[in-house]
């Protein structure tokens, strides 16, 4: 696996900034919200699938991203179970390191999301959990400084 936590860095400080700078004062009809998704995906394609090219792919595969925690007592909020799926409280105060968990990143996360948005998580799918297998599949978040980001590049 590769460390890729500077490119991803690179694509969140560019995408939270044109949010910033450019589509958080527009009206909140939605269009807003739609028109800045579609160029957030532009962006992933460019600044990150682009790198990630490996030597004679013509169409590059999907890139598989796995967010490490970057030390032995990180906090994790878990998403709960519930119909509502809002609230990120199924544990409290709960800590994991590098060898605890297998977490796949989605995307990034703010609890809110206007005006500004600052991307403060990563939000993640729990792939492996050995210590508490009931949370494996359930939606995951860490906090950007407390994670590093990995491609797991084809053998």
């Amino acid at each position: 696996m590769r460390d890729i936590t500077e490119l991803m860095n690179t694509y969140r400080e560019c995408s939270r900034n044109l949010w910033n700078a450019y589509f958080s004062s527009r009206e909140n009809t939605g269009a807003p919200e739609d028109t800045y998704q579609q160029i957030r995906r532009l962006l992933f394609e460019a600044l990150v699938v682009d790198e990630l090219l490996y030597e004679g792919d013509e169409v590059p595969p999907p890139p598989v991203l796995k967010v490490i925690p970057s030390s032995t007592s990180v906090p994790i909020l878990i998403r709960r179970l519930s119909e509502q799926g809002g609230y990120w409280d199924e544990v409290r105060d709960m800590r994991i390191g590098p060898d605890d968990i297998e977490l796949a990143f989605l995307d990034y996360f703010d609890f809110s999301q206007y005006p500004i948005k600052d991307f403060h998580f990563y939000l993640c799918t729990i792939l492996s959990f050995p210590n508490h297998v009931e949370y494996e599949g359930r939606q995951a978040l860490i906090e950007v400084p407390s994670g590093r980001v990995f491609d797991e590049e084809k053998g």
